[in-house]
């Protein structure tokens, strides 16, 4: 449902007489996806050795699985389209509507609902070391396995002809 376009391809070093390793090339992203009315999508726009970009879809009324922390990666979230409510250990935080950023550094407790009536759609920054587990807790210092299916997860309902881009 997204696409992202390299700028151009690699090349070697070894051609300007350096050592033969790559030239890293910037990359453009196309920041779309297709909207939904209920459930959620995740689309990988870009990744690296230390970072993530991704795009998120989520309907009506749906949202984030329970609060968590994320023990060793940063994250930003941007919302693009719709407002989005998060919730910290304190209880639930002001609204996020459109351009408007939230920043959750490592161990951050934090779950998220749309709450609104269109799509909430927004782009997740996630930076941390790949070396590190990159697990997940819950509020009572219990990891939890994997990407969970709590709290009534649904499958994406599309809806048909119409993105975001």
């Amino acid at each position: 449902m997204t696409d992202s376009t390299a700028v151009s391809g690699a090349r070697s070093a070894s051609s300007t007489g350096g050592a033969a390793q790559p030239i890293i090339e910037p990359e453009i992203l196309r920041l779309r996806t297709q909207l939904v009315s209920s459930g959620h999508t995740k689309d990988l726009l870009a990744q690296t050795d230390a970072m993530t970009l991704h795009i998120h879809c989520y309907g009506p009324k749906g949202g984030e699985n329970g609060l968590h922390a994320h023990v060793d990666e940063d994250h930003v979230f941007v919302v693009l389209q719709g407002e989005a409510q998060f919730t910290g250990l304190d209880g639930e935080l002001p609204v996020l509507k459109k351009n408007q950023a939230l920043m959750l550094p490592r161990g951050s407790f934090y779950s998220f609902s749309n709450e609104g009536t269109e799509p909430l759609v927004m782009i997740r920054f996630g930076a941390m070391d790949k070396k590190a587990a990159g697990g997940r807790l819950d509020p009572d210092g219990k990891p939890i396995p994997g990407r969970s299916k709590q709290h009534g997860v649904k499958p994406p309902v599309f809806i048909e002809g119409k993105f975001f881009e």
